[in-house]
């Protein structure tokens, strides 16, 4: 085998390696969607475990008004409605028919 094919693996691996590395957050499938009031404005939001899931650095606060270029995924803890918004804010996100889960959750996600 020669230096030049050994280089080559080495690059190889290290792609690999940096591509594994990347939290599962950042490859979901990002959108952005504006929502009406009481939670209004511009969203960016995924689905999760077949909930909707917004953006957030904090898993409790949506980042409302940022667009999907602005935001660093990889540092993402995303606010899952269901089980996991009703453990941060008292309530599912289901239970209003305008509430940004209820809405997201009827998106169709390409």
């Amino acid at each position: 085998m020669s230096r030049p094919q050994c280089g080559y693996y080495l690059i190889i691996a290290l792609a690999v390696l940096i591509g594994a590395t990347v939290p599962a957050v950042a490859q979901q499938r990002w959108q952005s969607r504006n929502f009406p009031a009481p939670n209004g404005g511009l969203l960016v939001f995924t689905i999760i475990g077949g909930n909707p899931a917004c953006a957030s650095y904090n898993g409790r606060d949506c980042l409302w008004g940022q667009n999907v270029n602005q935001i660093d995924f990889r540092q993402g803890q995303p606010l899952i409605c269901g089980a996991d918004h009703r453990a941060q804010w008292g309530v599912t996100g289901y239970e209003t028919p305008r509430h940004w889960c209820n809405l997201a959750r009827q998106i169709k996600i390409d």
